[in-house]
């Protein structure tokens, strides 16, 4: 550039509020707007990195707190690129944390024609703010999908849930091999609990019964409430036969003490359906079985 073109060139840069750098094929510093003082002097960075001509870039960027070595090792290639003319320009987005605060920086790198070749422009945008709306929404969404899925009562995935994790399962097992293992439970007499003891004694039923599965089956498995007092558990299994194992962790009498009145007992009925992903099926079909072996499992246990 002549110098009535450099002059006119870094009065663009000095209005720009956004921290500019010039930089040079060798990646050393030939220009620096004024903003790039602004947070030289905000960093208390040497007087050498106020103004860094000739200094490295990478090193001057971590001087001012634009950059540090992981920016470094992630811009480089793209930045040769880019003096090397092979690439007009990019953008790349990028943490840069004080001790203080969280800061996120969004960094331009633009191709310009020089009178020995190409330089590029990079500019530095503070989009600390953005970034941070950002992630705030995605934890409120995450937080209300949470929601969506969970059971409120005992904090268990509810009926949506089991179904969107049971299409994962069903497609893992078809790629792992194996079987998968519905169990469907149903508290008995629940009705006659509530009537004696009160609605608050029966929501604490089906908390225990909620830690009581959670505390019986694997973490890996679904334990899902999915009616008012009925209980789904969705289990991957290697085999078929893996499913005594299941049956013989499961105790189906229990016994509870409220706070006013007897300790009295309460059980479950629980029905059972396996299927081979690698056959035609669905999960609401294997739900709906063990839902029906459930219940003939209720009426086999009040005829005794």
């Amino acid at each position: 550039m002549v110098d009535t073109q450099r002059n006119q060139f870094n009065t663009i840069l000095n209005a720009i509020p956004d921290v500019m750098v010039l930089v040079d094929p060798s990646l050393r510093v030939l220009s620096v707007n004024a903003a790039w003082g602004h947070l030289a002097r905000e960093h208390r960075a040497s007087d050498e990195f106020i103004r860094p001509i000739g200094l490295s870039y990478f090193d001057a960027c971590a001087a001012v707190g634009v950059g540090g070595d992981k920016f470094a090792a992630d811009i480089q290639a793209g930045l040769n690129e880019v003096v090397a003319g092979s690439r007009e320009s990019f953008e790349m987005e990028y943490p840069c944390h004080t001790a203080s605060e969280p800061r996120y920086y969004l960094v331009r790198v633009s191709s310009i024609p020089a009178e020995n070749g190409r330089v590029a422009l990079c500019a530095h945008v503070d989009i600390t703010r953005r970034k941070l709306a950002e992630m705030e929404l995605h934890r409120e969404t995450r937080k209300l999908r949470e929601q969506s899925l969970t059971d409120p009562l005992t904090g268990l995935r509810n009926r949506r849930a089991l179904e969107l994790l049971g299409k994962q399962y069903w497609a893992n097992a078809q790629r792992r091999g194996g079987v998968l293992a519905v169990v469907f439970f149903d508290l008995d007499g629940f009705k006659p609990i509530n009537d004696t003891y009160g609605h608050q004694e029966g929501d604490r039923v089906l908390v225990y019964m909620a830690e009581y599965l959670t505390s019986t089956f694997r973490d890996s498995d679904v334990v899902a409430r999915v009616g008012g007092d009925e209980f789904v558990v969705l289990a991957w299994m290697a085999q078929a036969d893996d499913l005594d194992k299941i049956k013989a962790r499961l105790n189906s009498t229990h016994k509870l003490m409220p706070p006013k009145g007897d300790e009295y007992t309460f059980s479950f009925s629980v029905g059972y359906a396996v299927h081979d992903p690698k056959e035609e099926g669905d999960l609401l079909n294997l739900i709906s079985r063990a839902d029906t072996r459930m219940y003939e499992d209720k009426k086999s246990r009040k005829q005794k």
